[in-house]
C-alpha cells in the first residue's frame, strides 16, 4: 500500500478507508488484496465491510459493478424485499460484498403530529415541515449578504448542540391561522426512532439501491445473471420491479452493439469480397471461418483464465477481421488455376500447397507481434491482454480448420455449379427426317 486515510460518510455508524495502492509491480493484484481484506474483516463481527475499486474505463464512478435498483411505492415493504434479495445474493459464489443503500436502523428524532389538534388550530404539515427543514439542514436560502463586489448567500440553521437537545427542537415556533406562531411541542411531540437515513427516488418511485462485486474468477455476465435469477426467484408484487444500472446496463448495451457491429461487419466484407472476386458464392465460403473463429477464441480465454468482457469482445471484433485473409489468399490463388485450365482437385492441392507458406507467415508474424501484450507488462496490461490472448489463441487454433474448411466448401459449391449447369444445360435438338 502507498497510502491510507480515514473518514466518515456523514453518519455516525459508518466510516471509510481510502487505500492508495504501490505501483502494480510491488504488490499483488487487486482482487488478491480484496482477497486478504475481506479475510481480515471476518474478525470484526459487528461491522460489514464493503470494498469499492476505481471504473477501469476511467470517470468517477467507483461503485460495484453489479448495481440494481428495487423501485416501488411502499419504502418499509422494500427493505424487507432488499433485505430477502441481499440474504441470496450473498450466498451466490460468483458475487462478493453485497450490500444494500437503506437499511432503517439509523438512529433519529421522529416529529409525531397531532393531526386534529393542527387541524383546528390552522397549521399545515407541510408548514412544520418547511420549520423544521430550515433550521435543521439550513439548505434554504433567507437573503442575500453583499460586501462589495461579492455577494454570499445567507441561511440560518440551529447550532450543533440545539440540534441535538430535544427540547430545543421543541421550542421551534410553526406559523398558525389562528394563533399566529405557536410551539412545536404545542401540537407534536419529539421521539427518539430508527429510520432511513437518506431517502432516493428515481422515476416518482421510492428506490432501494444493491451493490456487489464480482468474485474473482467469476464473469461480470455471470453475476449479473445470477442476480437477475435471484429477484426471479424471490419474485416481487406487483407495483415493483429491480432496474439494473452501472457496469452492468453498460454490458447489455456493450453486448447488444457488439452484435450488430459483428453483423454489419460480416455485410461489409461480403460486399468488398463479391467485388473483389466477381462472385456471390465465394464470399460465402471466406466467411465460413469467422464463425470458427469465436468458439476458439472462448476456449483461449477459458484457458487463459479470461473472461469475456469489453476488451476480449474487441478482441473477438478485430480476429474477423484477420481470420479471413487465409480464405482470401486459397480462394484467389484457386481461381487463377481454374481460369488457366486446371481441373478442381488439382487447382485446389495446388493452390494449397502454394499458399501455405504465405499464410503461416503472416499468421506467426501476427502472433509474434501480440505476445507482448498477451504477456502483460506495464500499467493496465491485464485489460490489454484479453485482447491479445482472444486474437493468439482465435487465430491459432482456427488456422487448421481454416485450411481445411475452405478447399472443402470450395470443391463442394464448385461441384455444385457444375451439376447445375449440366442439368440446366439445352438438350439437343434432333435433325429432321428426310423424304426418299
Amino acid at each position: 500500500m502507498s497510502s491510507t486515510s480515514l473518514g466518515f460518510v456523514n453518519r455516525v455508524n459508518m466510516s471509510n478507508i481510502t487505500v492508495l495502492l504501490a505501483p502494480e509491480g510491488e504488490r499483488p493484484s487487486i482482487m488478491e488484496m480484496g482477497r486478504q481484506v475481506r479475510a481480515a474483516a471476518r474478525d470484526y463481527a459487528y461491522t460489514r465491510p464493503r470494498l469499492t475499486f476505481p471504473n477501469v474505463l476511467g470517470g468517477r464512478d467507483t461503485y460495484a459493478p453489479i448495481r440494481g435498483q428495487l423501485l416501488g411505492p411502499d419504502l418499509r415493504a422494500m427493505v424487507d424485499m432488499a433485505r430477502q434479495i441481499m440474504i441470496e445474493m450473498q450466498k451466490e459464489p460468483a458475487l462478493v460484498d453485497v450490500k444494500a443503500n437503506l437499511n432503517l436502523n439509523d438512529p433519529e428524532y421522529q416529529v409525531v403530529i397531532d393531526r386534529p389538534l393542527a387541524s383546528d388550530l390552522g397549521v399545515r404539515v407541510s408548514d412544520i415541515a418547511g420549520a423544521v427543514r430550515l433550521l435543521m439542514s439550513g439548505e434554504d436560502q433567507l437573503s442575500t449578504f453583499k460586501e462589495g463586489s461579492e455577494q454570499y448567500p445567507v441561511t440560518m440553521r440551529l447550532l450543533p448542540g440545539q440540534r441535538d437537545d430535544p427540547a430545543a427542537l421543541s421550542r421551534l415556533l410553526v406559523p398558525s391561522a389562528r394563533l399566529g406562531l405557536i410551539r412545536l411541542d404545542s401540537i407534536a411531540k419529539l421521539e427518539r426512532g430508527l429510520g432511513p437515513a437518506r431517502i432516493d427516488r428515481f422515476n416518482r418511485q421510492f428506490a432501494v439501491s444493491l451493490y456487489g462485486n464480482v468474485a474473482p474468477g467469476h464473469a461480470l455476465g455471470e453475476a449479473a445473471s445470477a442476480t437477475q435469477a435471484i429477484v426471479d426467484r424471490v419474485g416481487l408484487p406487483p407495483g415493483y420491479n429491480m432496474v439494473f444500472s452501472g457496469q452492468v446496463k453498460i454490458l447489455e448495451e456493450t453486448t447488444t452493439n457488439m452484435i450488430l457491429a459483428i453483423a454489419l461487419a460480416s455485410i461489409f466484407m461480403y460486399m468488398v469480397l463479391a467485388a473483389q472476386f466477381e462472385s456471390l458464392v465465394h464470399p460465402f465460403i471466406i466467411l465460413l471461418t469467422l464463425p470458427l473463429s469465436i468458439p476458439f477464441a472462448l476456449i483461449s480465454l477459458t484457458a487463459t483464465g479470461r473472461t469475456l468482457n469489453l476488451f476480449s469482445a474487441l478482441g473477438v471484433l478485430l480476429l474477423l477481421g484477420i481470420v479471413k485473409k487465409n480464405g482470401i489468399l486459397q480462394i484467389d490463388y484457386m481461381n487463377r488455376l481454374r481460369a488457366g485450365g486446371w481441373k478442381l482437385h488439382e487447382a485446389i492441392l495446388e493452390a494449397n500447397r502454394v499458399r501455405l507458406r504465405p499464410i503461416l507467415m503472416t499468421t506467426f508474424s501476427i502472433i509474434a507481434g501480440l505476445i507482448p501484450t498477451a504477456v502483460g507488462i506495464g500499467s493496465g496490461a491485464q485489460q490489454r491482454s484479453a485482447i491479445a490472448v482472444t486474437i493468439i489463441g482465435g487465430q491459432t487454433l482456427c488456422l487448421v480448420l481454416t485450411l481445411l474448411v475452405v478447399p472443402v466448401g470450395y470443391s463442394l459449391l464448385e461441384s455444385a455449379k457444375a451439376l447445375l449447369s449440366r442439368g440446366s444445360a439445352p438438350a439437343p435438338a434432333e435433325a429432321p427426317a428426310m423424304g426418299d
